[in-house]
């Protein structure tokens, strides 16, 4: 691999690019699954197979992403401590294992122990932040670190793009349990493959330095003030940490509530299932496009101004979604889709890129991986409290006005953490 990446250096293209291409095509698969799961829903909720409860339902994606909030932070230490191919494998292996038994359940328990177990720990092993850890690990934070995490993070949105209609035509025409099947196929004969092959875990071992980083004794080197080495220890010492724990919550609380409901609340208002489902997949695009855009926006003007930008877009489409008419016109709907994008992107990235910028050292993976299982809580608290509240009450708007205030907190905790990182 050395020679590989040295043949790329002499071409002018930085090996850590091909990690950025792995972490995206792992992600398409990823979230392809995880965000699937509101299609999915609907199929189940609706079909005459079970008729099961939707709060009952909803509980599975919220189980899923509990057993990230509950082992993000592991994680993080086994990709520290036995580097990014072996985590990569388990996590592939272990998604692809659970798609596959999911496809075969008969009750809501298996579909629990099938898809919010198994398969919701190999997404919880291959969630964002141990992406955001490998990619941050390879480029500088004077470098364009903030675009390539953003360039990998756009797998999530082009995952579920070109994976959302794809599975709405499969179950339409042979039923989910197939569709599942596909998703395994791809994890376990396309991703498991690339992701042995390619990764490397640092630039080190290919005998490069992270891509922005001065070389070691030149005169930029001697000008850049040394950076901070952070245990895991000392980074939750910090209020700092804490107050980007509380952000990823929220974020996720919102994001996650109305990936899954969103689907079911259109087709309450009158909207089509296939419609509902091509404008969640035309979200993913501009979600892919988001993240990109504002990894490189973040490089230039900041992390935070580019995370409350995202915020106003994802404010806006909460609005659109609570106003939603029942006759609503295909121009509203992919107008709430782009805003949705929008600030989808500018989430967990810019996040990740906060806490990989002021906790720098060889126990990233574990402070980034912890944060990781702060999106995991709020996920699961924001998925399961949609259906419940609609289960309770008949309506998703006391849902959807509880996700726009957490919005606001989330860009509350990240201006309070901004400066002092000893705050």
């Amino acid at each position: 691999m050395r020679r590989f990446a040295a043949s790329l250096e002499r071409r002018g293209v930085f090996y850590g690019w091909v990690v950025v291409l792995v972490c995206f095509l792992v992600l398409c698969v990823n979230f392809g699954v995880r965000l699937s799961f509101g299609i999915f829903f609907e199929a189940l909720t609706r079909g005459g197979e079970f008729g099961w409860a939707r709060a009952d339902t909803a509980g599975v994606f919220s189980l899923s992403v509990l057993v990230q909030a509950f082992t993000s932070a592991l994680v993080g230490w086994l990709l520290d401590r036995f580097g990014v191919r072996w985590v990569f494998a388990i996590g592939l292996l272990v998604l692809g294992v659970g798609l596959a038994l999911t496809s075969r359940i008969t009750s809501l328990l298996g579909f629990y122990l099938a898809f919010g177990l198994v398969t919701g720990l190999g997404t919880a092993i291959l969630g964002l932040t141990i992406h955001g850890t490998t990619v941050s690990r390879w480029f500088d934070r004077r470098g364009p670190r903030g675009l390539a995490i953003g360039l990998a993070y756009a797998g999530t949105g082009i995952g579920i793009l070109l994976l959302a209609p794809l599975i709405e035509r499969v179950i339409a025409a042979s039923g989910w349990r197939p569709a599942y099947l596909l998703l395994s196929a791809l994890a376990l004969g396309g991703a498991l493959p690339l992701s042995l092959l390619l990764l490397r875990d640092t630039p080190v071992e290919l005998g490069l330095r992270p891509l922005g980083a001065a070389a070691a004794g030149s005169e930029a080197h001697a000008r850049q003030a040394p950076e901070r080495r952070w245990s895991f220890a000392e980074a939750l010492r910090t209020p700092a940490f804490w107050l980007l724990m509380l952000a990823g919550l929220c974020s996720l609380y919102t994001l996650r509530m109305v990936t899954v409901h969103q689907v079911a609340h259109f087709v309450d208002r009158g909207v089509t299932r296939a419609t509902a489902a091509a404008v969640f997949g035309g979200s993913g695009l501009v979600t892919a496009g988001s993240y990109i855009g504002f990894g490189l926006l973040s490089d230039r003007i900041g992390r935070e101004r580019s995370f409350y930008l995202g915020a106003a877009a994802q404010a806006l489409a909460l609005i659109m979604l609570l106003a939603l008419p029942g006759d609503a016109p295909l121009a509203y709907l992919y107008a709430y889709a782009v805003l949705w994008g929008v600030g989808e992107g500018s989430r967990s990235g810019l996040l990740t890129a906060i806490a990989s910028d002021r906790f720098a050292g060889p126990q990233l993976g574990a402070i980034v991986g912890t944060l990781g299982a702060a999106f995991g809580l709020g996920a699961a608290i924001g998925s399961w409290a949609g259906g419940l509240i609609f289960d309770g009450l008949g309506s998703y708007t006391p849902a959807f006005l509880s996700a726009l205030v957490a919005t606001g907190v989330a860009c509350g905790c990240v201006a309070i953490a901004k400066g002092n990182v000893e705050c």
